[in-house]
C-alpha cells in the first residue's frame, strides 16, 4: 500500500518535528491537537525547521510556502477520516495512548495504518485498544526528529508484513534509516541508552559528583554528543522517568531511575520545556568543574560497559543482530561508535573481565551476557583477531 496522506495527533515538539519531516518530502499532513495555541506553536516550529533548510541550501526559499500549504492544523479529530497513516504522539502514558488509538480506530479509514511513537510501552498492548491490531505499528522517532536519522519501526506478532513494508517505505522516502525491530521493552536504542544513563545516575549518587561535571566528562570522552543530564533536560525529565519506570517494571532493577530524577519530576522541574528547568537551572553557566582523573575514567568505563552489556543482551534475546544494534545506537543516540564495535576494538576478553570486576564490586546489571561469554570461550575476542560481535554475533 502507498501512504499519501498522514495524520498526526499531538502537536508538541515531537509531533511538530515529525510533521516537518513529512512536509519536507511533499507529503500532506493533518496535524491535530486539542489546543489551538499548541497548533500555532507547532506551525512556528515547522517554519523554523524549513528556514534552517533554506539557510543550509537544502531547500529553495520559494518552496517554503508550498511546503507549509501541505500542513493542515486542526482541533477536529474527524479531519483525519481520510488519512492513510495516523500517528499518535501524545505523552508517554499507557491509558492516554490507548484512548487516542481507540479514537483513531473509529475515525480513520478501515485500511489505514495506526502508529504509536511510544518510547518504551508495549505496542501490542496499545494495539489491543483498537479493532485492527494487525494494522498497528510503532514508529519511534528520536529527538530532535527532524535531524536524527533513525526511526525504529516496531512490529508486533500481529502486525501484517505489508504494513511494516509500507511504514519502512514511507520513512525511507523521508530519508530516514528505518530499522525494523520486534516489540520488546525499550526496543533497541532506549533500552541500551537508558541502561547506560541509569549507571551514570548511580555514579552521581555514589560519588556526589556535580551533574555538569559528569556531562562535561562524558562529552569530552567522545562517546556521546551530549551529556546525559542535559539530554534528559532536553527530552523532558517526565519522559525519562516514565521510560525508566517502564523498563524497570519489564526488565528489572538495573534500569531503576534515580531518586533525584523522581524528586525533580515531583517538583515540576521537567527540563528545558518549563521555566523551572530540570537538572540545570535556566541560564546556568556552561562551564563545569572537572572530575578527578580516576573518577572520570571510572565514569566513562561504567557508561560504556553498561551500554555493551545491554546491547549484548539484545543479541542474546535475538532482538536484533549486532550490526543493526550498533547502527541504531549511532543513528538514534548519536554515538560515534556502536557499543559492540567498541567492545570488539577493546578486546572481548578484557570487556568480560571488566564486567566480572563490576559484579564483584556489588554493581548490579553487569552479569556477562551469554553472547559475550560464548565469543570469549571460542577465542573470537574482537578486532585483534578479526572475529567478534561484528562478525559472528547474530
Amino acid at each position: 500500500m502507498f501512504i499519501e496522506r498522514v495524520g498526526i495527533v499531538g502537536a508538541g515538539t515531537m509531533g511538530a518535528d515529525i510533521a516537518a519531516v513529512l512536509v519536507l518530502r511533499g507529503i500532506p499532513v493533518r496535524l491535530h491537537d486539542v489546543e489551538a495555541p499548541q497548533l500555532e506553536r507547532a506551525g512556528d516550529r515547522i517554519r523554523g525547521v524549513l528556514a534552517q533548510r533554506v539557510q543550509r541550501g537544502r531547500l529553495p526559499a520559494a518552496a517554503v510556502a508550498d511546503r507549509m500549504a501541505l500542513l493542515q492544523p486542526t482541533t477536529d479529530l474527524g479531519r483525519l477520516r481520510d488519512v492513510d497513516l495516523a500517528i499518535e504522539v501524545v505523552p508517554e502514558r499507557l491509558a492516554l495512548k490507548r484512548a487516542v488509538l481507540s479514537q483513531l480506530d473509529h475515525v480513520a479509514p478501515p485500511l489505514a495504518i495506526l502508529a504509536t511513537n511510544t518510547s518504551a510501552l508495549p505496542v501490542r498492548e496499545l494495539a489491543d485498544a483498537t479493532g485492527r491490531a494487525d494494522r498497528v505499528i510503532g514508529c519511534h522517532f528520536f529527538f530532535p526528529a527532524h535531524t536524527m536519522p533513525l526511526v525504529e519501526v516496531v512490529r508486533t506478532e500481529a502486525t501484517r508484513p505489508d504494513v511494516v513494508a509500507a511504514a519502512v517505505g514511507l520513512w525511507q522516502e523521508c530519508r530516514k534509516v528505518a530499522l525494523v525491530v520486534p516489540d520488546r521493552p525499550g526496543f533497541v536504542v532506549n533500552r541500551v541508552l537508558m541502561r547506560a544513563l541509569a549507571e551514570v545516575f548511580r555514579f552521581e549518587e555514589e560519588t556526589g559528583s556535580d551533574p555538569s561535571a559528569i556531562d562535561a566528562a562524558l562529552a569530552a570522552s567522545g562517546l556521546v554528543p551530549m551529556g546525559p543530564f542535559r539530554l534528559c533536560d532536553a527530552l523532558g525529565l517526565d519522559v525519562a522517568l516514565d521510560v525508566a519506570r517502564t523498563l524497570t517494571r519489564e526488565l528489572g532493577p538495573r534500569f531503576a531511575p534515580s531518586a533525584e530524577l523522581a524528586s525533580l519530576v515531583a517538583q515540576g522541574r521537567l527540563g528545558s520545556k518549563v521555566a523551572a528547568g530540570g537538572f540545570y537551572a535556566p541560564g546556568a553557566p556552561a562551564s563545569a568543574p572537572d572530575l578527578e582523573g580516576t573518577d572520570r575514567d571510572r565514569l566513562v568505563r561504567r557508561f560504556q560497559l553498561a551500554a555493551v552489556n545491554e546491547a549484548a543482551r539484545l543479541v542474546d534475546e535475538r532482538v536484533a543482530p549486532a550490526a543493526d544494534i550498533d547502527l541504531a545506537m549511532r543513528a538514534g543516540a548519536g554515538l560515534k561508535q556502536g557499543p559492540l564495535a567498541w567492545a570488539d576494538r577493546e578486546g572481548l576478553a578484557e570487556v568480560a573481565r571488566s564486567m566480572e570486576e563490576m559484579t564483584a564490586l556489588g554493581l548490579r546489571g553487569f552479569r556477562v551476557p551469554e553472547s559475550l561469554d560464548r565469543l570469549v570461550q571460542q577465542g573470537w575476542t574482537g578486532a585483534s583477531v578479526g572475529r567478534g560481535f561484528m562478525v559472528v554475533a547474530r
